[in-house]
């Protein structure tokens, strides 16, 4: 008797929205990909980027989600590649306010 596949972990209700994210961007053409992730970029991370730059990006998170994934054994989330992606290039800060007491 066959054993049963397994079962994989349920997905974060902000994850499927990413992976939905995701699945749909692969079918547009790449013009309204760039348009969709240029606004998307700019919504939120109040990032300023070419058309080009946010599907450069955006094609960079798959590839590091492929490398993350392969590193750890197991799958890694389309956000903590964003995230890798965007403070690795030095586009994503921290936010730094200048009113800090010590």
């Amino acid at each position: 008797m066959p054993s049963p596949a397994p079962l994989r972990p349920a997905l974060a209700i902000e994850d499927s929205y990413f992976e939905l994210l995701a699945d749909t961007l692969e079918s547009l053409d790449l013009p309204a990909r760039g348009q969709f992730l240029q606004r998307y970029f700019r919504a939120i991370a109040h990032l300023d980027l070419r058309e080009t730059q946010s599907v450069q990006i955006w094609d960079d998170m798959l590839s590091r989600r492929r490398e993350l994934t392969d590193l750890v054994g197991r799958p890694v989330s389309l956000n903590t590649a964003l995230m890798d992606v965007l403070s690795s290039s030095g586009l994503l800060r921290v936010p730094f306010s200048s009113n800090m007491t010590s």
